[in-house]
């Protein structure tokens, strides 16, 4: 299964890690501190409702399959449709010209869904543990 989950893994860490490639231009733009400082606050707020929502799923179940909560964060089609379209905007810069917080937009959308997927992905067994969730293999 390692052979599934590391490629997924690594692409959402890349996915991350452009993200922080987004941020960097915020922080070299003309933007106050003010407006650089609550733009990744945002993110991990929006990462941390996104890893509450995608785990709130499973509370109730008695037993999981052994990586069901791992591929469904990696596997999410909404979350990888959410982070291709935020990158591709973020680097071919559609709309930019529009409007002034583009970047913005597309570093917390980014982020938000890549930390939350490599999160949710690598809390999963401590989370089966914590809620008393069963493994079935």
């Amino acid at each position: 299964m390692g052979l599934i989950i590391l490629p997924l893994l690594a692409a959402w860490f890349a996915a991350f890690v452009y993200s922080g490639f987004m941020l960097y231009a915020i922080f070299s733009g003309d933007k106050p501190l003010w407006y650089a400082a609550v733009t990744p606050g945002l993110g991990v707020a929006l990462a941390l409702v996104y890893l509450r929502i995608g785990l709130s799923g499973f509370k109730t179940r008695e037993t999981v399959w052994a990586f069901e909560i791992p591929l469904y964060f990696l596997l999410n089609k909404v979350a990888i449709v959410v982070c291709v379209a935020a990158a591709a905007c973020h680097f071919f810069g559609w709309g930019a010209a529009t409007t002034p917080h583009f970047n913005a937009v597309c570093f917390v959308l980014g982020f938000a869904v890549s930390a939350g997927t490599l999160t949710g992905t690598l809390y999963a067994d401590r989370f089966q543990q914590k809620q008393g969730i069963g493994t079935t293999y």
